[in-house]
């Protein structure tokens, strides 16, 4: 009888531990809302990508490196438009050559014109004094008349070199932007997380080769069940963990909860989740980000224990 009755008593005190553990796990998990996340940059990754084809010829920045708004990553081989930016420069340099010979024949026969313009008033007034003959002065009408021609089709000539100029200039100016497409610059202040091209590797408008995070804060971006979404505030207290761990990474404040519901979109391909499911999305600001991987799956705590007390 006295064993069995001590054996009775451990059965009953290992299933009072047993239900006492229980019993603080249910009242932990009333004060807090796990949700799941990932680690994110606070204004998202951006990914690269080049506005025209090319092959790469120079790689200047590898992952991991910092870059500035134009800092150069990569370069195309832009062997060809260098030919043609040096061929219309030339055709820029002769053109602007033939303008100033242009200019020079219209003022040779503006001043030829000028002249004979002074010597026509010169005969016209002896030919009024009958010290001159009409004959003289027809000659001298028609010498004038053929020097303004002359000066104005010069004109017409340098009028269409300067448009030919104008319109190589443009081409030139087109030519430099082609050029300057195959150079591959940041568009952001950040860091190159990712390269995915090598020398010698082709580099299409469509696909990206790349990614950078611009600089900023990293944040938890979480969804939390639409059972709990009420209890979510902006400046709530929470912290992040592994999933399936009780070790905290980072604790952190909601900045941002979404006025609406929506489904699933973070690690969708979560086996037997039921699609139907609504989650509204938070974003944590999160206090000691510096060791976390970015796009790493979290689990979002928040605590809710003040709310329970009022």
């Amino acid at each position: 009888m006295p064993l069995i009755f001590i054996l009775a008593s451990c059965n009953n005190k290992s299933a009072q531990k047993k239900l006492d553990i229980e019993n603080a796990q249910q009242a932990i998990a009333l004060t807090r809302i796990v949700g799941i996340g990932k680690i994110t940059p606070e204004n998202d990754i951006i990914q690269l990508s080049s506005p025209v084809n090319g092959i790469v010829q120079k790689i200047y920045k590898k992952e991991n490196d910092e870059v500035n708004i134009g800092t150069v990553i990569l370069e195309l081989d832009h062997e060809l438009e260098d030919a043609k930016i040096v061929q219309l420069r030339t055709e820029v340099n002769t053109q602007s050559a033939q303008i100033k010979v242009d200019a020079a024949s219209v003022g040779e026969f503006d001043a030829k014109a000028s002249n004979a313009t002074m010597q026509l008033q010169r005969l016209q007034k002896l030919l009024s004094n009958n010290a001159e003959t009409q004959q003289a002065v027809d000659d001298e009408t028609t010498n004038l008349k053929v020097l303004n021609f002359n000066v104005k089709r010069l004109e017409d000539i340098m009028a269409v070199s300067k448009s030919k100029l104008k319109e190589t200039q443009a081409t030139l100016n087109t030519a430099q932007v082609e050029r300057d497409q195959k150079i591959i610059t940041s568009p952001i202040a950040g860091r190159i997380l990712e390269l995915t091209v090598l020398i010698g590797g082709s580099v299409s408008i469509p696909q990206s080769f790349g990614q950078i995070t611009p600089k900023g804060k990293t944040i938890a971006i979480c969804e939390i069940d639409e059972s709990n979404a009420g209890k979510v505030f902006v400046g709530q207290k929470g912290w992040i963990r592994n999933v399936g761990s009780a070790d905290t990474l980072s604790t952190g404040t909601v900045y941002f909860a979404a006025s609406f519901l929506k489904k699933k979109s973070l690690f969708t391909d979560q086996s037997g989740e039921k699609e139907d499911r609504r989650v509204r999305t938070i974003k944590m600001m999160l206090d000691d980000p510096n060791q976390l991987l970015l796009n790493a799956r979290v689990e979002c705590v928040l605590d809710i224990a003040n709310q329970l007390k009022k």
